[in-house]
Parts: structure tokens; sequence; C-alpha cells
């Protein structure tokens, strides 16, 4: 008994010092981390690429857990939290998470990492680890709790070994770069809660997601957004979701009804479809969700339907947001809607069949903080009911097809409006005073409207809390005082096509967040004053284009590395400076920079996208450096003054999609290098001295659509395999070389091409009957596809082409997507124009020109009824013109000119406006108005021109036949003695010589 007592005792004193050693444990603390998770830390630090010293605490001396990003244990000292993201900025996001390169960590993650045993927090977001993939000794992490490698530049697939982390509870992978097999190894994780697969590539496990999914009863967050993801079972046999309160899967490829057991997740306060292609009813069970505030239903397909009366019985007037973007609701909203009383966000945008004016019944959302229409189609003003709604903080009317002034009577009303977007509009009249009311705005959005006026300065004094300024594409007058202080500090600036200058705008001084710069096309000339290129180091955008402006830029010029920078259509000269830090945007087209590109300006331009410098003075040659700037896909130094070979290295540029080099002095052949470029689309290589032959090694670049090798000098014959290497090609220019032989029939196999020029070449033979096989010119070309390659954000390259049409040189740029033309001009092609010609419908433009055709002009010409400009001229082309002609209705241009044409001009329609009697010359048997001989009768074609009357042809016929056999006769008689006696045939050569002596002689004393 006294045994049990003393146990219980001494039990009692046990939990009592373990109580008394908690409660004092918080002000014990062991000093300084563990020496071996120090040492790991170092080693950790070493392996990664700091360009932003982010870690610089790390190189102390004092205790590790007092470190950057560095979290450890109040009483052990144990480190258990590791966060090392990167701050999120919008503007620095970019494909595939790659961040800003002077702000983001990046190299290699050590294995160093496991050694930090008691980790239970790792952020590694938003860095920029350029593809590397996720390492696999994570999965030894086995104390984690929550992983966050969202953006982080990962690639590849997630390793299963992240299955082992049993403990994890919040898991975020989020990459456009990552993509898994299967996500089987999820079911090992039976703690995990938080879930975000945003935008990793799950089509590959999009058979089974649902099914692991359910296996883990745990989960509350659940996003898929973005995935891939093209099934989802219609049913489960029991729905395990039984903590989910969050589940997002907008923007996959479902194409099915929406699944039943998605209603019986009763938990859900937020759920999202919106984006799928989701058909049928929506099911009546969502109404009775008791938890759901967030409801997201915009499709892209007009087959879901909803029947708002049901739903309304239903629990769901708690509805808070509620998302029908890109829903088709046909007929207009239902007025049921505005029952939903609760509601604080809605989102009707991109609605193209909702039209009519908004419903005064909107009113009644008396809770709505947030209200975008975006595409709705009113074609009506804005409302003067609006502005009862007090608690908007967001409204977006953009492309709503508003009329009329903005009202400005009640428009200070919205007290608590934060953003303003009706960009986009047909809105006119000036910026009413009373929007500067609006002391909350962060931003105001007015843009591509036609507002007029004066912009005074007394409008944003109240507006101190703006950030972001779009009035671009109207035609406002914005010229403050040159000592005007804003009361904002603007992180965004888009005043283009605004009247600013002629003065640089001074009060930019004063603007120190500022990221997107935009003054385009604002009358600004002079030159740029020298403090303004203080402030371009923190710009992400600088857009200066078509202006006045002169002078030199710094060199060097320091700039964002993620920048995009416009400079194109001013007056700046000078050399092309070297950029700090690099860029990804760079437009100096246009311009008048001039000397060599500098060497060093490829080392530091890594990341560029796009490059152009067209347009400008620029000489000397391509740098071979050029095989560093890896991420480039649209270089384009058209017109300058650029010599030497195209440089070997360029093939090693493989992201290009665009190439123009076109009017400058390049030489040389094409390097077989550029058969590297599997990503090329178009290619400009006119106007040089290049020449060569076609290579094979081009046959690689399959997804060519546009091959210009005009005004060189190749040669040799046009290759077959174009037609199977090239399948989208579209644009074939191969004017003005040297090829010869044949065109080839495989060549009008090419079903994507709508223009074909081989002019001025030494083309022979036949023209193809395969004519036929070129699809795209057998239908109008009704849909204007803007032909654009590459680039980044808003600079692209846009294609253009110069087209020989209607006897001159037209550039073509936006509109190029509806040229059709075949231009065999000035070659030495012979025969009949094939009759299989005449079955493209949808051609614009043929010129035949030059030849020595024979034949008649088609009959069925007039089938062609789209054709702009005809030019059948300098051939030898005999019979009348046919009548079909005269439906060529959208004829403007027409050369039938020296060939052998005879008859009366058919008269009517669109001939009869062509009164110039040249388009008719050099054919003697012509008659009729223009032509100033008049027609008698029945004309027969004249002997003079070569065409003989039946009479005369009969004659000719019979002495024809007579002369051929004699002729034979004649010449194998003396052929044959020649050829059998040889002192006869010495004789004849001699007889010759002797001749050709006496010639030359003779010709001699008459030049002397």
């Amino acid at each position: 008994m006294e045994s049990c007592y003393s146990q219980q005792r001494r039990f009692l004193i046990s939990v009592f010092l373990l109580n008394v050693l908690i409660y004092w444990g918080g002000y014990w603390k062991v000093s300084g981390c563990l020496d071996s998770e120090r040492k790991a830390l170092t080693t950790i630090r070493k392996a990664l690429n700091d360009p932003s010293n982010l870690l610089s605490s790390w190189d102390d001396a004092s205790d590790c857990c007092n470190w950057r990003g560095i979290t450890c244990h109040n009483i052990t000292g144990f480190l258990l939290k590791l966060d090392l993201h990167t701050v999120y900025n919008h503007n620095y996001w970019a494909d595939g998470g790659l961040l800003d390169p002077a702000f983001s960590l990046s190299g290699r993650i050590d294995p160093a990492l496991i050694q930090l045993k008691h980790l239970q927090f790792l952020d590694l977001s938003w860095n920029a680890f350029n593809g590397a993939p996720i390492p696999d000794f994570l999965g030894g992490m086995k104390e984690l709790r929550h992983l966050d490698l969202s953006w982080a530049g990962f690639s590849g697939s997630i390793p299963h070994q992240l299955g082992n982390l049993s403990k994890l509870i919040s898991l975020k992978l989020s990459s456009s770069s990552l993509s898994a097999k299967n996500l089987r190894w999820l079911t090992t994780l039976p703690s995990l809660k938080y879930l975000d697969l945003t935008y990793v590539n799950l089509s590959m496990a999009s058979h089974d997601w649902v099914h692991v999914m359910n296996m883990s009863p745990s989960l509350v967050e659940l996003s898929l957004q973005d995935c891939g993801l093209s099934y989802i079972s219609a049913t489960l046999p029991s729905v395990n979701f039984t903590s989910l309160r969050v589940l997002d899967l907008s923007d996959n490829n479902f194409n099915s009804t929406i699944p039943n057991w998605i209603a019986n997740i009763s938990c859900l306060v937020s759920l999202d479809l919106s984006g799928n292609n989701f058909q049928g009813e929506v099911p009546y069970q969502f109404s009775q969700l008791p938890n759901l505030e967030e409801l997201g239903l915009g499709s892209t397909d007009d087959n879901l339907r909803v029947d708002w009366s049901e739903f309304l019985e239903g629990s769901w007037r708690k509805l808070k947001k509620l998302d029908l973007s890109f829903s088709q609701l046909h007929g207009g909203i239902p007025d049921s809607i505005w029952n939903m009383t609760s509601l604080e966000s809605l989102s009707l945008s991109f609605g193209e069949n909702i039209t009519g004016s908004i419903p005064r019944a909107i009113t009644k959302l008396i809770k709505l903080e947030s209200l975008s229409l975006y595409r709705y189609q009113m074609h009506t003003a804005i409302p003067d009911f609006l502005y009862e709604l007090k608690n908007l903080k967001q409204l977006s009317l953009s492309h709503c097809m508003l009329t009329g002034p903005i009202p400005a009577a009640r428009l200070g009303g919205l007290s608590s409006l934060e953003e303003l977007d009706l960009s986009r509009n047909q809105l006119n009249g000036t910026i009413p005073r009373t929007l500067g009311q609006l002391s909350n705005l962060s931003l105001l959005d007015l843009s591509y409207n036609f507002l007029t006026g004066n912009v005074s300065e007394s409008l944003f004094e109240k507006l101190k809390k703006l950030k972001i300024l779009i009035l671009v594409s109207n035609a406002l007058v914005f010229d403050p005082h040159a000592d005007w202080t804003p009361p904002f500090q603007l992180s965004g600036i888009n005043l283009g096509s605004c009247h600013l200058g002629p003065r640089f705008p001074l009060w930019l001084r004063t603007q120190k967040y500022v990221e997107d710069l935009c003054l385009s096309n604002t009358t600004i000339s002079g030159i740029i004053p020298t403090w303004f290129w203080d402030l371009t180091p923190q710009l992400l955008l600088l857009n200066l284009s078509n202006n006045q402006i002169f002078g030199q830029l710094p060199n060097p010029l320091k700039m964002h590395p993620q920048a995009s920078i416009d400079l194109s259509l001013n007056h700046f000269n000078g050399p092309i400076p070297c950029i700090l830090n690099g860029a990804r945007v760079l437009d100096l087209s246009n311009n008048q920079f001039s000397g060599p590109i500098p060497p060093n300006f490829t080392s530091t331009m890594q990341h560029l996208d796009f490059f152009s410098a067209k347009g400008n003075q620029i000489s000397g040659m391509i740098p071979s450096s050029i095989e560093g700037m890896n991420s480039l896909t649209v270089l384009d130094l058209s017109r300058n003054n650029i010599g030497g070979n195209i440089p070997l290295s360029l093939g090693n540029c493989i992201a290009l999609e665009a190439v123009d080099l076109s009017n400058n002095r390049l030489s040389g052949e094409i390097p077989k290098s550029l058969g590297q470029l599997r990503q090329l689309r178009t290619m400009h290589l006119s106007n040089n001295s290049l020449s060569g032959k076609i290579l094979l090694s081009l046959k690689k670049c399959a997804s060519l659509e546009t091959l210009d090798l005009g005004y060189n000098n190749f040669s040799g014959r046009i290759p077959t395999w174009i037609s199977k290497s090239f399948p989208t090609l579209r644009i074939l220019r191969l004017r003005s070389n040297m090829f010869t032989g044949n065109i080839p029939p495989q060549l009008l196999n090419l079903t994507s091409l709508q223009l074909l020029d081989v002019a001025q070449n030494c083309l022979s033979g036949l023209i193809p009957s395969s004519l036929e096989n070129l699809v795209a010119m057998k239908n109008e070309q009704k849909i204007n596809h803007v032909l654009s390659y590459g680039g980044a954000g808003s600079s692209y390259y846009k294609e253009n082409l110069l087209v020989s049409v209607k006897g001159q040189m037209l550039e073509y740029t936006r509109t190029i997507s509806l040229v059709t033309c075949i231009d065999l001009s000035r070659n030495n092609l012979s025969g009949e124009i094939p009759e299989e010609l005449t079955g493209l419908l949808g051609l614009r433009v043929l010129n035949l020109s030059g030849n020595h055709l024979i034949g008649k002009i088609l009959n069925k010409i007039g089938k062609l009824a789209l054709l702009e400009s005809l030019d059948f001229s300098e051939n030898q082309l005999s019979g009348k013109i046919p009548l079909s002609m005269s439906n060529l209705t959208f004829l403007s241009y027409l050369n039938l000119s020296f060939n052998n044409l005879w008859g009366e001009i058919p008269s009517g329609n669109q001939l009869q406006t062509f009164q110039d009697p040249s388009i008719y010359m050099g054919n003697n048997g012509l008659c009729g108005p223009p032509l100033l001989d008049k027609c008698v009768g029945d004309e027969t074609p004249p002997s003079p021109s070569g065409i003989e009357t039946d009479e005369e042809e009969n004659e000719m016929r019979w002495l024809y036949s007579g002369l051929t056999p004699g002729f034979a006769v004649g010449f194998w008689t003396l052929c044959g003695i020649l050829v059998l006696n040889r002192s006869w045939r010495i004789v004849y050569y001699r007889f010759f010589d002797e001749m050709k002596d006496r010639l030359f002689s003779n010709c001699y004393r008459m030049l002397y």
C-alpha cells in the first residue's frame, strides 16, 4: 500500500516539475542554432545566385536563427522554418514562373537541405531556378508540414518522392512548367489540407484524378485551375470530400455535364467551374449548398443552362460572389439575379450575347462592391442610377458600346470607388470635374474613346491615391504648368495619343515609383532631359514611339532586366548603346542609329525576346556573339547597311520565329545552321546579294509560313521538297533571282499557299496544270488574320511584303492574309495557259506577262470574279478577248498589250472603265473603244500580225508539207557525203575557215 502511495507521489512530483519546465521554458533559450544546421545553411547559400543580396545576413557571424528567412524553435534552437520566397510583383511575372533575375534567387538547391532534419516550413516560391527539376531529396524531409515551390522556375515531372512527406498539411506547386503523369502519390499524404496545382499539366493524369482526390478526406482547399484536365467522373461510389471548402476546377477542358456529386460536397464555400465546356443543366442541388458564398459558372460554351427561378428557391441567396463571365445569356440578364441581395461581386464579362441597357433593378444589390460588365453590348449612355450603388469599389464597363458623355452630376457620389474602367467605348465630351472628387480612386482607365478637351491640373487635386492612369487614344490635351507637382505617385502611366508636347513632361520627375510609362504619339519633340534616364532602371515598360525626339541615348543605358523598350519612329541618332542588365523587348526601328552593333551588346541581352532596329543606318556585320541571345523570338534588322555573311551562330538562336534581314548588303550563302531554327515561321532575306542554292538543311524548318528570298543572286532549280517540308507555307517569294528549270508541279501541292511570286527568273517549260491544288486560292479569304509572330507583350513582328499589283509594288501589312496572288512574269515559260487556272476562284492578282505563252485567253477567265489585277502582256497569245472578261467586276488593272489578239474589244461592266488605249497596244488586230480603229463587220485576223485567213492557211499548209520532206532529203544527202568521204569533208571545213577569216578581216577594217 505504501509502495503504491510512493509511486503516486513520485508521479505527481514529475507532473509538477514538467509543468514548471514548460512554464519557464518560454524564458529559456538555447544559445544560437545548431552548428550542423549552420553549416548546412552555409552550403546552401554557396549554391545559390543572389544578385540583390537578399541573403547578405547569412554571411555574418551572428546567430543563424537571426538570419533572413530563418525561424528557429525557442527552446531547442532547431531550425523550423526556411522562407526564401521572392516578394511577388505581378509585373515581374513571366511564363514558366521566371521572375526578375535581378531580384530572384537562382542557381541550384544543394542536397545539404536535408540536414535540416527538423524543418517544418519550406518556401522557395517566386524564384528563378531556370527550368531545373524539383529535387527528389525533398521527399526525405519527413517533418515538413508546409511546402511551397510555386512559380519558382522548376520544370519537368513532379517527383513521386513527395508522397513520403506524410505530415504535409499544405502543398503548393503552381507552375506552367511542371507536369505529373499520375497523382497516386497524393494518397500517402493523410494530413494534406491545402493543395494548389494551378497550371500544372495533369493531362496524363486526367483519367483518375477525381478518385485520387476523393481518397483525401482531410482536403480543405483544392485548386486545379488550367491543368489540362479533360475527364471528370459522372458519379462516385461515395463522396469523401467531407472537409472541402474551396474547389477550383476552372479553365480546363471538361466537355460533359456537371456531375451531381459536386452538389453533395456540403461544406463548399467557394466553387469555380468557369472556363470549361460544360453542357446541359446546372444541377439544381447547387442551390441547396448551405454554405456556398462564391460561385463561378462562366463558360466558353453556350450549352450550359441555368433555371434561375428554381435556383432562387434554394438557399443560395447568401451568395456573395457570382461569376458568369463568358456565359452566353441569350436575351439579357435574368431579372431574378437582382434578388440576390447578398451579392458583393458580380461579373458578366465577355457575355457577347448580352445586349440592351442595364436594368434599374441592379440598384437592389446594395452590398455590391465589384461590378464587371466587360463586353456587355449596351449601345446606350451610362445610366445615372449606377451611382446609387454607394458601396462600389470596382466598376468595369469596358467594351460595352457606351455612347454620349460621362455623366457628371452624380459621379462624385461613388465615394468608395477605387477602380473605374470605361475603356474602349464611344464616349465623347470632356472628362467631368466631378471625377476629381473620387478621392479613393487608384485606377482610372478612360482609354480608346472619343474624349476631347483639356485635362486640368485641378482634376487631380484630391486623387492622392491614384496609382494607374490610362488615357490612351483620345483627343485630350494635357499640358500642366512646368512647376506642377502632382499629388499622387503613379506606378502606371499611359497617355498615348494625347497632346502633351512639344515639351517633355517635367512633372514626371516627381514620380518615383513608375513601372509602366507610355507616351507614344504625344507630339513630344526635342531632346529628352538627362534626369529622365534616372527613372529608367525601374521601368518595366517604356514607350516613347512616334514622336519627334532627337539626340543620342546614354551609353550604357540602364534599364530593368525585364523591360519592354519602344523608341521607334523618332529621330534618335548615334550608336546603339550597350544596355546594362538587358531587356525583354527592344524596338529601335525607324530612327537614325548608325555604326555597327556593338560587340558587347549581345552579352547583356540573353533574355531578349524581341529586337528590331529596322530602318536605320546600321553598318558593319551581324556579330557572331548573337548565339548568346537564346531567348530571341524576333530579329528584325531590315533596311540598314549591314554587310558580310549571315553568321553561322544565328542558327543557335533556336527560339527564333521571325527573321528579317531584308534590304541590306549581305552576301554569301544561307548558312546550313539555319536549319536548326525549328520554330522559324517567317524569314525575309530579300534585297541583298546572297547567292548559291536553297539549301537542303532548310527542310527542317517545318513551321515556315513565309519564305522571301527575292532580289538576290540565288540560282539552281526550285527544290521539289518545298511542298512536303513546309506544309503551312503561305507566302513564297523567289522574285528576281537566277533560278532555272521548270516550275516544279510539286510546288503547287502547298494547300496553304496564297502568294506565289517567282517572277523575273530564268524559268522555262509549261505552267503546271496542277494549279487546282492551291486550295487557299480556291475560295475568297474573307477573314483578315493579322499575321504576327514572336515577341512579348504588345511587341511582335507584323508580316509585311511588297507585291507587284496593278503595275506597281505595293506593301501589304495588316491585310496580307487577304491577298491571293500568282506572279510568274518575266520568265521563259511557254505553252498555253492551263484551263485549271480558272478554278482558283479566290485569286485577286494574276501576272503572266513577259513570257512566251501561246494559244488563247481562257474563255472561262470570267469565273475569276475576285480578280483585281490581270496582266497577260508581252506574250504570243492569239484569238479574241473573251466576252466573259466583262464579268470581272472587281478588276481595276488590266494589261493585254503586245500579243497577237484580234477582233472587237468587249464592252460592258468593268471593261468600260478602262479608257487607256496602251493596255491593248501591240495587238494590230484589235479594234473598238478605247482604240481609234473602228470595227467594220466581222473582223478577221490580219496577216501582218501573223494571223492568216482560212485560204491563206490552207496554202501555207501545202507549202510546209512540201518543204519538210525536201529539206530532210537535202540535209541528209549532204551530211551523208561529208561523213563517208574524207576529202570532201576537208574541203568543206577549209571553205568555212576561209570565210570566217575574211569576215573578221573586213569587220576589223570597218572599225579601225
